[in-house]
């Protein structure tokens, strides 16, 4: 099989754009311009390529810049084309509190307002041009679940502190839907024990000043580390493990919450065991996609897969990553998806960020 494009030169750039020929025989006499002329050639060349109907293969990744600071266990949101990186591990395993966004117009990383608390494990959704975040791991590893809810404002670059969950909670799910926001599942303090609990807030409430987090429908299996999303008026626990600092389990189960019925019902099961793509897992063109994380066969591993499904139904395995990732950020932002950060040995973040076509159904 042949290697993943990490980084290649002009001439590698050239050659693998083969059928199509190019001149890159610029007269300059700047030497560092022509190779950067060509380059820019090549380049596109190869993106043109890659980007083709036959979809992504192995050699159908792109290397970008790295991200400014590498992280996995963030949480992500994507706004105006644009994508937004909140919190997550920093390297030697420590929290923090920093915000970036990523425009893939030109490539480009800002920083933004740090968050108040650094914080992993928490999941970000978003609301109009707003953004929850609630619960987490607090000041490194091994950190303390939290109760606390941020609402950041895109626009102001503010956050405001909003009500706490009933108990601290860390790795549960966060999804919203209409305008309640729920809060499912989660590690409680002991950072081992799975909680089923589920509470709701209305944000009807929250802008008069009222609201409180309620209970719902818990869980059918309490667990943590799964992915969260809201399609179509209802919620999808895709995914999770049982445990966490000791007897990590993945599990390859789905759960769908109808808010309508305050009840839980079964899905079709994953390819396989999966948990830790918090920040990876999104709804794009009516399927979820889940991006890398952690799965188990004889032992556990990184994954190194991209699997799709329809919600509610059959899952696929649809693409590879460059590398296997834990944790990291990925959406598809136009048609192509993005990648970046997540850890490649489970404990230390690695900073490089690729982007592909889309993988289609096989």
């Amino acid at each position: 099989m042949s290697r993943p494009i990490i980084s290649r030169t002009c001439s590698e750039l050239l050659r693998i754009s083969q059928p199509q020929r190019l001149d890159c025989g610029l007269r300059h006499e700047d030497k560092q311009m022509k190779h950067y002329m060509c380059l820019l050639v090549a380049t596109a060349a190869f993106i043109g390529h890659a980007f083709s109907a036959e979809g992504p293969t192995d050699k159908a990744w792109l290397k970008l810049s790295d991200m400014p600071v590498p992280r996995w266990e963030a949480g992500t949101v994507v706004l105006d084309g644009r994508l937004f990186v909140f919190g997550g591990y920093t390297k030697g395993t420590k929290s923090s509190k920093r915000v970036d966004v990523f425009d893939p117009r030109d490539t480009s990383w800002k920083q933004l307002a740090d968050l108040p608390s650094a914080i992993t494990h928490m999941n970000a959704v978003l609301d109009g041009r707003q953004v929850w975040i609630a619960g987490g791991f607090k000041d490194g590893y091994k950190g303390y679940a939290i109760t606390e809810v941020w609402n950041y404002d895109i626009d102001r670059n503010t956050f405001t502190a909003a009500p706490p969950l009933p108990e601290r909670r860390a790795g549960g799910g966060l999804a919203l839907v209409g305008r309640r926001l729920h809060y499912i599942g989660g590690l409680m303090p002991d950072r081992l024990t799975d909680a089923a609990n589920h509470w709701v807030l209305d944000l009807r409430e929250d802008s008069q000043n009222a609201a409180e987090w309620k209970n719902a429908a818990p869980m059918p299996a309490a667990r943590n580390q799964f992915s969260a999303v809201s399609f179509a008026g209802k919620i999808y626990a895709v995914g999770g493990q049982f445990g966490h600092d000791k007897g990590q389990n993945d599990q390859a189960r789905v759960d769908i919450y109808d808010p309508d019925t305050d009840s839980w019902s079964s899905a079709p099961e994953l390819p396989k065991p999966h948990s830790h793509a918090e920040g990876s897992t999104f709804v794009s063109n009516s399927r979820i996609f889940v991006v890398g994380g952690m799965t188990r066969d004889e032992r556990r591993r990184i994954d190194p897969h991209i699997t799709a499904g329809i919600p509610g139904g059959e899952w696929q395995i649809v693409g590879e990553l460059p590398r296997p990732l834990s944790s990291p950020v990925a959406a598809v932002i136009g048609d192509k998806l993005f990648v970046a950060g997540g850890s490649l040995n489970g404990a230390d973040p690695q900073p490089g960020m690729w982007v592909s076509s889309v993988p289609q159904e096989k």
